[in-house]
């Protein structure tokens, strides 16, 4: 019995020195987290480096005496070519025929009526008779109107043609700076010019 009661004690006493190391040893410790900085903000970009533009200009020699010009002034110039419809005038046609022949007989109606330009339209499809080509609107609306009076159905259709204007940008520079005087003296003849910041 005694024999019983020491391994007991001794069963007891482990389990104890068990619990003492591997339970009770676990007790929390605080443990430091660190503490991040918030992360600066990116510096601004910094502005685009100045640029003037000046133009437009519709003839290209006036364009490149104009360049020549500026660099004999000491800045880098950059030629930019931009096209752009503009207005070639106004054209008068008929074009709700249906075949050659009732085109040759518009043709004929229109002529005898006094309006000697009149033409069909070669190898065209829709039959258009062409009743005259006008500079000015109001001259072309005219025609249409006499056109009309024979029972026509005259159409008055603006036509546009590429044009290319050109522009000078100056890199590097700000527009006030071309804007002083500057190109007066170095011979740019500046009347219908615009002087902008560069696209």
């Amino acid at each position: 019995m005694a024999r019983l009661l020491t391994l007991i004690l001794i069963a007891a006493n482990v389990l104890y020195f068990a619990w003492a190391h591997w339970i009770d040893g676990r007790r929390a410790e605080l443990t430091a987290v660190p503490v991040t900085a918030p992360k600066p903000k990116p510096p601004k970009p910094p502005p685009p480096p100045p640029c003037a533009t000046l133009g437009p200009f519709d003839d290209e020699a006036l364009a490149e005496q104009a360049q020549r010009a500026l660099e004999g002034g000491g800045w880098g110039v950059l030629r930019r070519v931009i096209s752009e419809q503009v207005n070639d005038g106004y054209w008068v046609h008929i074009d709700n025929l249906t075949s050659p022949v009732q085109q040759v007989r518009t043709v004929t109606a229109i002529r005898r009526a006094g309006i000697a330009d009149a033409f069909a339209m070669p190898d065209d499809p829709q039959f258009r008779v062409s009743v005259g080509i006008f500079s000015e609107e109001a001259r072309a609306e005219d025609r249409a109107a006499r056109v009309q009076r024979l029972k026509l159905d005259a159409i008055v259709t603006e036509r546009l043609k590429d044009h290319s204007i050109y522009w000078l940008d100056v890199p590097g520079v700000a527009p006030q700076t071309l804007s002083d005087g500057r190109l007066v003296t170095l011979g740019v003849v500046t009347p219908g010019l615009r002087i902008e910041v560069c696209p």
